[in-house]
């Protein structure tokens, strides 16, 4: 850089007086080696000037954004978000329901999936159009119908993330697997379609022997005596 006297370029007036280059000269390089400001008085964002000085060194000052914060969240935002049930995508829940009245919130992921299927199951509505208006495909919907069937509310509860084994093979379902056994009733193929007709889950039917000779081997150390 061409030395041009001691000075600054595009320096605005509030920048304090320690980072200016003091009149006469002296090494700017070893007053201030980088000086970062904040955006405020700075033409733009990203902005940059130079401190020339008459010992041909320069210095680079650097304008940094300050980003506003994020407004904190209130208190139910919070807890929904502790527990997992925060709706990722509110705005797509259109339902008429949730505009017209505060009871209705679309932050609760468990509270609209619930009303999501009573509007078809007692208001009758089609599937496709219930879906739609709340924004989400068929397929999510009848997922979120057979986990009700299943499990009740708690059943809407998102899942823990993470490898889920044997979440299907409740005590539910096992239970009745065996009771239909123990009646003689056909194993494989045509067990696997009872349990989905019944509970809205596929297994597969060397799953469910797994599950049962697991939880009689369970039984089994738990009842064994004590030494």
């Amino acid at each position: 850089m061409t030395p041009s006297g001691a000075g600054v370029r595009g320096i605005p007036s509030h920048v304090s007086p320690e980072f200016r280059p003091a009149p006469g000269g002296g090494r700017c390089q070893d007053r201030a080696r980088l000086v970062v400001l904040y955006m405020q008085g700075m033409p733009h964002a990203g902005s940059t000037a130079s401190l020339s000085c008459n010992d041909e060194s320069s210095v680079h000052i650097i304008a940094l954004t300050v980003m506003p914060r994020r407004p904190p969240e209130d208190a139910k935002a919070a807890a929904l978000r502790a527990a997992g049930a925060l709706h990722p995508q509110p705005e797509r829940v259109q339902d008429p329901a949730f505009a017209a009245h505060p009871f209705f919130d679309r932050r609760d992921r468990v509270q609209v999936k619930y009303e999501m299927l009573r509007r078809h199951r007692l208001d009758g509505r089609p599937v496709t159009a219930v879906a739609t208006s709340f924004g989400v495909s068929r397929q999510a919907f009848y997922q979120a119908d057979h986990a009700l069937t299943a499990g009740g509310l708690p059943g809407l509860l998102p899942r823990k993330r993470g490898p889920q084994r044997g979440h299907k093979c409740t005590d539910a379902v096992l239970d009745f697997v065996a009771q239909r056994r123990a009646q003689g009733a056909a194993r494989g193929a045509a067990e696997a379609a009872a349990v989905a007709r019944r509970f809205g889950v596929t297994i597969h039917p060397r799953s469910l022997d797994r599950a049962l000779a697991r939880r009689e081997k369970k039984r089994r150390r738990l009842e064994a005596p004590r030494p």
